[in-house]
């Protein structure tokens, strides 16, 4: 049997290594030079580890990426670390990602503080999200937490993420984002570009075949047993026909673009914290993150690296920019959130990334609109981000994604010998 894979995202090439473990032959095809989609890295001359185009990391209770890297012989290569998430709020940054630091926070009445502590740890205790997709997070993060807590927490967050849909996101989408939080952080020596890499070579000593810097325009199922499908929906409906229902519910689900401007700097923007969410809706990006509060710096070349990071919808003005103008445009908000930047910061190189349909839009009764695997097209199958849900795009849920979509098309091949 022979599988056709069109995209080499960390879905695609987990799909086609559990393909090739089991004797398929796969021909994995990605468009881009470098494979790992939203995970992919560059490398700058002066650095010994890439760096990826999106902040990355992953949670110690992500089980499928951990499982996997250890399957793959990376386990000396997981890095488990402890850096300090914030808010920005009313010009000060406070951390938040423990009980105390939330019970410490200034912005909330005590009662208040109590109140969003519970909710938190309700969430982080309830299993069952299927009912929380049936009402937006507005509704009952503000019944729970109170008004105050939700216009100074838990709205600037939502508005800034999801812009023009954020009163429509459904609550299973923000519980999924505590439930699986955890306070330790994962990383991998040599960056997310390491792990693909060697991900990559398992599938060729296997007998997978990838080729990267190859477009597909159109699908020819005819030399295949099976296509999957692992690219953004809006691309998918381009390269395959499909009943016009089946498009149209396709093209119904709302994305955003993922921007991401990187400066590496002679001084840290942020002193102590790693991440920090901006609760400031004046402020034009949504939050800033200090790469080397988490990673050591040596490993770029003893410079400091900061992601200013955004979502944003179609037609966005910020996507028209060139990373000279953003960061003109940003320069005066990260003066505030940090003044020494006015005598002390250099900027030694900017690199400015634009993705999108990076983040769908989670509204009520998701689960219902997202994409499943099999499509109306026998033997063709679609697995991405739109099929992520309740969580979030993270890493972990894309490896899962591709295992299931492997032991799936696998399975239906078997059924039909």
């Amino acid at each position: 049997m022979h599988i056709a894979i069109i995209g080499g995202g960390i879905t695609g090439l987990t799909a086609a290594y559990g393909l090739t473990k089991r004797g398929a032959k796969v021909t994995l095809f990605e468009k881009d030079t470098t494979l790992g989609g939203l995970a992919s890295g560059f490398l700058n001359p002066s650095w010994s580890w890439p760096l990826e185009k999106t902040y990355h990391h992953f949670f110690t209770s992500d089980q499928a990426i951990i499982a996997l890297a250890k399957e793959l012989g990376m386990e000396k290569d997981l890095m488990i670390l402890h850096p300090t998430t914030s808010v920005y709020w009313n010009n000060n940054q406070y951390p938040f990602d423990t009980p105390a630091n939330i019970l410490k926070f200034p912005g909330l009445p005590f009662i208040d503080r109590l109140r969003t502590g519970m909710t938190a740890a309700i969430m982080k205790l309830n299993p069952f999200w299927k009912p929380l997709e049936q009402i937006t997070a507005k509704q009952i993060f503000k019944k729970l937490n109170g008004n105050t807590a939700w216009k100074t927490i838990w709205e600037p967050l939502l508005d800034a993420k999801f812009s023009l849909y954020a009163d429509t996101i459904a609550a299973s989408w923000l519980w999924g984002r505590i439930y699986k939080r955890t306070p330790h952080l994962g990383y991998f020596r040599g960056g997310f570009s390491h792990f693909v890499d060697v991900l990559a070579e398992s599938i060729k000593k296997q007998g997978g075949i990838i080729k990267t810097n190859t477009a597909i325009s159109h699908v020819d199922r005819k030399k295949f047993d099976a296509v999957l499908l692992t690219v953004p929906s809006q691309v998918a409906v381009k390269l395959i026909k499909f009943p016009k229902n089946y498009t149209q519910q396709l093209l119904s689900i709302p994305h955003l673009w993922a921007q991401t401007l990187i400066l590496e700097t002679d001084r840290p923007i942020l002193k102590k914290t790693y991440w920090l969410n901006i609760n400031d809706r004046s402020y034009p990006f949504i939050a800033v993150v200090q790469h080397t509060n988490f990673i050591d710096k040596k490993h770029y070349g003893g410079r400091h690296i900061a992601y200013i990071g955004n979502y944003l919808p179609d037609n966005h003005p910020y996507l028209k920019l060139t990373k000279e103008q953003l960061i003109k445009k940003f320069t005066p908000y990260l003066k505030k959130i940090n003044p020494s930047i006015n005598h002390e910061l250099s900027t030694m190189n900017s690199f400015l990334f634009t993705s999108p349909n990076a983040q769908p839009v989670h509204t009520v009764n998701y689960s219902k609109r997202a994409p499943k695997l099999e499509t109306p097209i026998p033997n063709v199958y679609l697995a991405n981000l739109d099929s992520i849900y309740p969580w979030d795009r993270e890493t972990n849920y894309a490896v899962e994604l591709g295992q299931n979509a492997a032991k799936h098309i696998l399975d239906k091949i078997t059924e039909s010998l």
